[in-house]
């Protein structure tokens, strides 16, 4: 499931429901290339976890409550003193700002957890990798992922046979509470090839139960983190440690599914503090970067410091001939964030959209990001763009590929104003114009 590059670059565009373009584009060069097959493309359906909305707060006048407080203390008073009367016993009366405890429930929200990070004591003493192993084997499982193939086809593309899910992959999660959030990677629950959710996630523990089917509760392409939910009510969460105070040469331990053997632990050193992994996708990230093994199935696992506390997900590795030993972790202080909104929301919010889907063009005169599709709800459908125009600029950047697109419009807020400049191959000619968008919210 690891490789260096595990996203795809730029947004796979939506098949069913292509804007259509009434420009024929002109034969000859300079032109846009024409939409090339795309793959399907569908929402992920992910469920929104309920919001406690406080109910308002009726307001009194000063006088009256005064005056209501006053006659309620001295009738406590006048009853203590008839208690004293008739039992003969001692008795305390308890007010408001001493012993007494007060309680408030309306800073609840609902039933969506947070990720809750313990500070490390600086009195701490370091365990072994054996003791840091032994205390998270129960809050660390295993994923089994699954693929529908067709099998047993006798005809041409596999037509006539049975489909069936078949295992295709294996990963980690880390447990976040005890009735089944678990926090693991985006592109452990999301097929690359299709954009879409695997068919199947299941979940393992250490003591061999298995929860199958696991819900997606929200995944983020952006910083390869998703949250997945198992119906269960006595699971092991994990003790998450602040991974702000991690030193480089400090001493980690990786525990995980490690080429599909369960429960695999290696031991390193943090070998950097902030390593752009991330960075283009507009929303960085800065990695751990470690040479405790990382291999494939490790993804999604937790990455431990010396107490046993989980101070990183294990993300990525590079993959190539005379690497060895270069590992990547998302800091848990990083993810919190962005793992407290896939939980309460589905989706990270905040995130700037325009609504569109399309790829890096580049030839030997233009580049930029060119538009496949534009969607309903995107602010683009009240101005004149179209499907096959190049996105060139976001106000004075320049696009010269989907990476920076993202990286201009992450600068941006919802709501915020937005020039572009695009580039239309019509009639053999090619016209620069410019429109002005308010950006939305991207809920996926």
């Amino acid at each position: 499931m690891d490789e260096w590059n595990r996203y795809p670059i730029g947004e796979q565009p939506e098949n069913a429901a292509e804007q259509e373009s009434t420009d024929t584009p002109p034969a000859n060069e300079p032109t846009a290339p024409p939409t090339p097959p795309t793959p399907p493309y569908s929402s992920y359906g992910w469920q929104q976890a309920p919001m406690y909305t406080p109910p308002p707060k009726k307001k009194k006048s000063a006088g009256i409550v005064v005056l209501v407080s006053l006659i309620c203390v001295a009738v406590l008073v006048l009853l203590s003193v008839l208690l004293v009367m008739v039992t003969g016993s001692d008795f305390k009366l308890s007010l408001p700002g001493d012993d007494s405890t007060i309680t408030n429930d309306q800073g609840q929200q609902g039933n969506a957890p947070t990720l809750n990070i313990t500070e490390l004591e600086e009195t701490a003493d370091g365990l072994t990798a054996r003791e840091i192993v032994s205390r998270n084997l129960d809050s660390t499982v295993l994923l089994k992922i699954y693929t529908t193939k067709t099998l047993g086809g006798q005809f041409p593309f596999g037509q006539g046979g049975t489909s069936q899910e078949v295992q295709s992959g294996s990963a980690t999660g880390i447990v976040m509470t005890k009735d089944g959030y678990i926090i693991t990677n985006w592109h452990c629950v999301i097929n690359e090839d299709t954009n879409e959710p695997f068919p199947r996630v299941d979940v393992v523990l250490y003591d061999g139960t298995v929860y199958e089917n696991a819900e997606i509760v929200g995944a983020d392409s952006s910083t390869d983190l998703a949250v997945i939910k198992v119906k269960a009510t006595d699971l092991k969460p994990a003790e998450f440690g602040d991974s702000t105070t991690m030193q480089l040469g400090d001493r980690v331990v990786a525990l995980g599914n490690a080429g599909g053997l369960g429960f695999s632990a290696t031991q390193g050193i943090l070998s950097g503090l902030a390593r752009d992994v991330y960075e283009d996708t507009g929303y960085a990230i800065k990695c751990f970067q470690v040479d405790a093994a990382i291999n494939p199935g490790n993804s999604g696992g937790p990455l431990f410091n010396a107490v046993g506390q989980v101070i990183a997900v294990n993300s990525a590795k590079i993959v190539a001939d005379g690497y060895e030993g270069l590992g990547f972790a998302i800091p848990i202080n990083e993810a919190k964030e962005i793992i407290d909104d896939l939980i309460a929301y589905g989706y990270v919010k905040g995130r700037v959209s325009l609504g569109i889907t399309g790829q890096t063009y580049s030839d030997a005169y233009y580049e930029g990001f060119l538009i496949y599709s534009i969607n309903e709800d995107s602010p683009l459908r009240k101005t004149d763009v179209r499907k096959g125009d190049l996105i060139t600029a976001v106000n004075d950047t320049q696009v010269k590929d989907y990476a920076t697109l993202r990286a201009a419009l992450a600068q941006n807020k919802v709501g915020d104003t937005v020039t572009l400049t695009l580039l239309r191959a019509s009639n053999r000619n090619v016209q620069s114009f410019k429109v002005t968008v308010k950006l939305t919210e991207a809920k996926q």
